[in-house]
């Protein structure tokens, strides 16, 4: 997987202390992104899965965050592969950011919601940014319980733990 960065130790990208992973690959091009170096797929150092699950279990207090780039845009299946033994592994949280609009997810990229707490979708749009929100740059952009929107068939939205 090609991934720019990874911080360990992250508060604004999610509920508490956060392994944020930066993956490379985007094709929305926001104006105002924060991280256009990102849009490239090649840009970044090379990681396998098991060296991203070594490096998330070795920072045991954190809980994860895939951002980027859009995983599910360019390294969709490296992604999912990536979550899943998250899950599987460690149990941890994970949320994962994307320009995609939750309920137009396509169905060939359905499958990652399985393994997701909590989904950030919607593009990054500048005409919208705002700084007073929560984990999101503009105020389009929603914070979505997964699994009770699959659950329950209609998106719920999260806030600081609480649903609305």
């Amino acid at each position: 997987m090609k991934i720019m960065k990874i911080d360990t130790d992250c508060t604004d990208n999610g509920n508490g202390i956060r392994t944020v992973i930066y993956v490379s690959g985007c094709s929305h091009y926001c104006e105002g992104c924060h991280n256009p170096s990102s849009w490239n797929v090649n840009n970044g150092i090379e990681y396998s899965i098991n060296e991203l699950i070594n490096i998330i279990e070795d920072n045991s207090i954190a809980d994860v965050t895939i951002s980027g780039g859009d995983s599910l845009t360019f390294q969709y299946e490296d992604t999912l592969m990536l979550v899943k033994e998250i899950k599987v592994k460690t149990r941890k949280n994970i949320w994962l950011y994307t320009g995609y609009v939750f309920e137009e997810i396509p169905d060939s990229k359905k499958e990652i919601l399985r393994n997701l707490d909590v989904l950030v979708d919607g593009r990054f749009e500048l005409s919208k940014k705002n700084l007073q929100i929560m984990f999101r740059g503009s105020s389009n952009q929603r914070i979505i319980d997964v699994q009770r929107s699959i659950k329950e068939g209609i998106t719920i939205l999260w806030k600081d733990g609480q649903y609305i």
